[in-house]
C-alpha cells in the first residue's frame, strides 16, 4: 500500500506535464500494424455449420481448414472450394500507410531503452545466444525441407500415434450484421480462396432479452467482484458502449479483482500446458464490442454458453488503442477467476507500463476513474501484468505466444526458465523476442532480418520456424501481434499462423477479426467477423470530440 501511495503521489506531482505529453504521444502513435502474410480464418465446427470433414491427413501433418465467414451483401451459405496454390506476396493497403508507419516508429521508440538494457544483459553474459545468431543480420538461405514435422519411427513400436494437427479446409465467416448465434447468415469459404492471402495491414427479441437480463440481474446475488463484472459486462447480444464514460468499478473493486487473479497467475507455470478443444483469440486492443460479437456468434464462456466443453485462450494485447480497455481487461480477469481451469491469458507487448502509458490505457484510466484513482488503478493492473504467463502449449503439439521466436528462442525451456513477476526492463532478449518479434514478409525471406518496427527488433524466416518446431517436436506456432487483413494468416508452409481478433484496426484498416478453434480431433478451424459499417455521427457532435474518438478507437 505504501508503494502504491508513493507511485500515485509521484504521478500526481507530474500530472500537468505528463498527461498532455502522453495524450499527444498516443494520438501521434496510434497503431502497430505491419505488413502481412498468408491469411487463414478458422472457426469452430458445430452441427449448424459443419460440412464433411476432409480425409484424415497422415499423422504429424498440419492441415488448415477452410474458413467459414458471414455472407457479403446478404449471400447465403456460399461454398467456394477451389484448390488454388497458396500465393505469397507483399500486397499492401495504401490507405493510412503513413499514419501507421508513424505509429509503429513511435512504439519502437518507446521500447528502445528496454531493448538496450536487454542487449546489455546479453553482453554481460546473462543471456547466451547460439553462435549462429551472434551479430548475424540474416541467416544465409539454404535448402528448405518440404515439412518440418519429424515423422514417428514405425520400427520397434506398436503404439498408435496420436492424430496430427490439421487445419480445416474451410473457415466460418459471419455477416457484418446478424442476429447472433450465427443467425442463418453464414457461409463457408475455402482457405485458399481469400483475396487478401499474403496481405498484412501496412504500418427471443432484443427487448425481451433486455427485460430478462434486468430481471436476472435483480434476482442474482452478486457476492463478489468477478460475479459483478460478469453480470455487468458479459452481454454478447445486448452490450452497448456506456453513455457515461465513468467506469463502473472503483479502486477497491479493481484491487480485489487484481489480487484474486494475481494469485491464480502466480500458481500457474510460465508456459501453460493446455488440452483441446480450445478457442484461441488474438489481439483485442480494447475493442470490447468485437469481443462481444465473437462471443455472440461463436459461443461465450458462461454456463449458458460453451465453457463446459471448450477452453478459451487469449494471446495478449488486451489494452491500448480501443475505447474500452478497462471493460476488456476487467471481464477477462473476472472470467479467469470464475473459470480458472478453462480461461487462459498470456502476456502481450502492450501489457507493460512503459507501452500502455503512451498508447491509451493510462489516459483511459484517468479519464474514466479520475486522476488519483485512475493512476492508482493503472499501476495496480500493470503490476498484475507482470505475473501473466508468457506462452501456452496445447497437446504438446502447438505453441501459442504473442510475438514470436525472434533471434534467441530455440527451445521451449528458454521460455519456461523466465521467472515471474517480470518487467520488460528486467527481462532479456528472450522476453523481447517473445513479445515483439514478427515473421518475415513471406516464405521466400529466410533468416533474421531487421524489423520495420524499429532498430534492434527482428523478423524471423520460415527456416527459423521449421528449425524451432523440429527442435521441440511441435507442429504449429500460433501467434498474434500483427494486424492481418483476413484476421488470420499462414506462414512457413502453414506451420505458423498469425491471429488478430479486432476488426477495422485503428479505424482505417478495414480488416476482419478472427479466432481459431481447435477441436478434439486437432483440426483447426478459423472463424471470422467482418468490420461493422461506420456509426452515424450526430450533427451536434463537435469536431474536437470526433478527433478524440478517432485516436481512442485505434
Amino acid at each position: 500500500v505504501l508503494l502504491d501511495d508513493l507511485l500515485v503521489a509521484e504521478d500526481l506531482a507530474a500530472a500537468e506535464t505528463t498527461t498532455a505529453a502522453s495524450h499527444a504521444a498516443a494520438a501521434a502513435a496510434a497503431t502497430d500494424v505491419h505488413p502481412g502474410r498468408l491469411p487463414g480464418r478458422y472457426g469452430f465446427v458445430d452441427e449448424r455449420t459443419r460440412e464433411t470433414m476432409p480425409e484424415a491427413a497422415p499423422d504429424g501433418a498440419v492441415v488448415l481448414g477452410n474458413p467459414v465467414a458471414p455472407p457479403v451483401n446478404g449471400d447465403m451459405h456460399t461454398d467456394i472450394s477451389t484448390e488454388n496454390a497458396m500465393v505469397q506476396g507483399s500486397r499492401r493497403m495504401s490507405k493510412g500507410v503513413e499514419y501507421l508507419v508513424e505509429a509503429s516508429a513511435a512504439e519502437a521508440e518507446a521500447i528502445s531503452a528496454t531493448l538496450a538494457a536487454a542487449k546489455a544483459r546479453q553482453v554481460n553474459g546473462e543471456v547466451e545466444l547460439p553462435d549462429r545468431d551472434r551479430g548475424a543480420e540474416a541467416t544465409p538461405s539454404g535448402k528448405q525441407t518440404s515439412t518440418l514435422i519429424k515423422m514417428p519411427d514405425s520400427s520397434g513400436s506398436n503404439d498408435v500415434a496420436p492424430p496430427g494437427v490439421r487445419l480445416h479446409h474451410r473457415a466460418v465467416v459471419v455477416a457484418a450484421e446478424t442476429g447472433g448465434a450465427l443467425g442463418g447468415m453464414v457461409r463457408q469459404l475455402s482457405i485458399d480462396q481469400f483475396e487478401n492471402e499474403g496481405r498484412r495491414v501496412s504500418y427471443g427479441t432484443p427487448e425481451n432479452a433486455t427485460a430478462a437480463r434486468k430481471l436476472l440481474d435483480r434476482q442474482m446475488s452478486i457476492s463478489s467482484v468477478p460475479k459483478k463484472v460478469i453480470a455487468h459486462l458479459l452481454k454478447p447480444r445486448g452490450w452497448k458502449p456506456p453513455v457515461r464514460r465513468q467506469f463502473f468499478l472503483d479502486c477497491n473493486e479493481i484491487a480485489d479483482l487484481c489480487e484474486s487473479a494475481e494469485r491464480i497467475f502466480a500458481a500457474e507455470p510460465t508456459v501453460l500446458q493446455l488440452k483441446a478443444p480450445i478457442k484461441i483469440f488474438g489481439d483485442l486492443h480494447g475493442q470490447f464490442g468485437d469481443l462481444m460479437r465473437l462471443f455472440d456468434e461463436y459461443g461465450s464462456p458462461s454456463t449458458a454458453g460453451d465453457i463446459a466443453y471448450i477452453d478459451y485462450l487469449f494471446l495478449g494485447d488486451y489494452v491500448d488503442r480501443g475505447q474500452h480497455s478497462l471493460e476488456t481487461i476487467s471481464l477477462l480477469l473476472a472470467l479467469k477467476i470464475e473459470y480458472p481451469n478453462n480461461v487462459h491469458l498470456i502476456r502481450g507487448n502492450h501489457e507493460a507500463a512503459d507501452i500502455n502509458a503512451l498508447f491509451g490505457f493510462r489516459i483511459e484510466c484517468i479519464e474514466r476513474m479520475g486522476e488519483r484513482d485512475g493512476i492508482w488503478a493503472w499501476h495496480r493492473i500493470n503490476r498484475l501484468f507482470n505475473w501473466l504467463p508468457l506462452a501456452a502449449l496445447i497437446e504438446k503439439k502447438i505453441i501459442c505466444m504473442h510475438g514470436g521466436i525472434g533471434r534467441s528462442i530455440n527451445h521451449v525451456e528458454q521460455i519456461e526458465n523466465l521467472q515471474r513477476p517480470i518487467t520488460m526492463e528486467a527481462g532479456s532478449i528472450v522476453l523481447m523476442d517473445l513479445l515483439w518479434s514478427d515473421p518475415t514478409e513471406n516464405d521466400s525471406v529466410e533468416g533474421l532480418r531487421p524489423n520495420a518496427r524499429g532498430p534492434g527488433l527482428v523478423t524471423f524466416g520460415p527456416d527459423r520456424v521449421m528449425e524451432f518446431c523440429n527442435n521441440n517436436d511441435l507442429q504449429l506456432i500460433v501467434r498474434a501481434h500483427e494486424c492481418v487483413m483476413d484476421g488470420f494468416e499462414r506462414f512457413a508452409q502453414g506451420h505458423l499462423i498469425t491471429l488478430f481478433s479486432a476488426t477495422n484496426y485503428c479505424g482505417t484498416a478495414n480488416n476482419a477479426g478472427a479466432i481459431l478453434v481447435l477441436g478434439r480431433d486437432l483440426v483447426v478451424v478459423p472463424k471470422l467477423i467482418h468490420p461493422l459499417p461506420p456509426a452515424m455521427s450526430s450533427p451536434e457532435a463537435s469536431s474536437e470530440r470526433h478527433i478524440e474518438d478517432t485516436w481512442m478507437q485505434v
